[in-house]
């Protein structure tokens, strides 16, 4: 159709859903992925820029004097350089609350296998250890019930609250914080939290801010689920924390850098960390309420357009 040129820098980071949503209210072009040299030669001209992780920084906003709208194919919006888009008049829209089912889902998946550790019993079925058992049952490696443990939950928003809300019907005690909470609120729930879960945003000031001193304030055997962003944690300190079993376990949906290079490498060797590809977001539901939320913020810049003569 005619309308606002829009290009989607990284559709393929969407999978196999259907984008077709978007064609009605913009001139789409679709790349599957975008290289940072790339970036400037592909939105000449657009209007509109969607990003799902590629970085649109003050430099490259400065020259597309075109570009009035960046939506983000993501519930964050820290792959934009906002002040520049503040003093550009540029508007930015984020998708929401498309992802909370699926991400609440999957951390919940990640916490029952760090303490239960189905995995490592299929494992001892697989080499022979259940059929040889001279009892019933396998009984190690033994596990603790949830019931009356603490649950933290850092980053108390639409997610955090979906996974406070399991935890209490577990029989957990639930604490939520938020990234405004201050330092003390902050030692005060970690030194409780027998399982804690980050799922705040990333900003200057949660940069690494589950470090080594905080990660000693934890009690021995707890664990850590970080399905929120690579960066709130200070990976060399968690290695450490596992390679030491002061920690019993983490599960990490996220890194710093993603996809990994070769810094993944020793973090394959701990037995106690749980590693997914950045996939708690990812449900087939999800990733369409995704494309409603974009299509529905292209519909409504599209009609604001329209009434104002542009």
């Amino acid at each position: 159709m005619s309308g606002p040129r829009a290009v989607f820098l990284d559709a393929l980071s969407l999978g196999s859903v259907d984008l077709t949503p978007l064609q009605a209210w913009c001139d789409l072009r679709c790349w599957p992925s975008t290289l940072p040299e790339q970036r400037l030669e592909r939105l000449a001209g657009a209007e509109i820029a969607i990003t799902n992780k590629i970085v649109l920084d003050g430099p490259l906003l400065e020259q597309l004097p075109e570009l009035r709208l960046i939506c983000t194919a993501s519930t964050g919006t820290d792959q934009v350089d906002l002040a520049s888009c503040r003093r550009r008049g540029i508007r930015v829209h984020n998708a929401g609350r498309y992802s909370t089912a699926s991400v609440v889902q999957i951390t919940w998946a990640l916490i029952l296998e760090l303490c239960c550790r189905i995995q490592t019993r299929r494992e001892r079925i697989q080499a022979g250890d259940w059929q040889s058992s001279p009892v019933f049952a396998l009984i190690e490696p033994e596990f603790d019930e949830l019931a009356g443990r603490t649950l933290v939950v850092l980053g108390a928003g639409t997610i955090g609250q979906g996974v406070l809300a399991i935890g209490e019907a577990f029989g957990m005690r639930t604490i939520g914080l938020t990234s405004r909470d201050g330092e003390a609120e902050l030692e005060q729930a970690l030194r409780q939290a027998d399982v804690l879960s980050l799922h705040a945003p990333l900003t200057p000031r949660t940069q690494a801010l589950i470090n080594a001193e905080r990660l000693g304030w934890l009690p021995p055997g707890g664990v850590l689920v970080n399905a929120g962003r690579g960066g709130l944690v200070d990976l060399q300190a968690l290695c450490g924390a596992l390679r030491s079993g002061r920690l019993a376990g983490a599960a990490l949906d996220v890194l710093a850098v993603e996809p990994p290079g070769p810094e993944l490498t020793p973090l394959l060797g701990l037995p106690n960390l749980l590693l997914t590809p950045h996939m708690a977001w990812s449900s087939r539901q999800a990733r369409e309420r995704l494309v409603q939320t974009l299509a529905i913020n292209l519909q409504r810049y599209g009609n604001e357009r329209r009434t104002s003569g542009a």
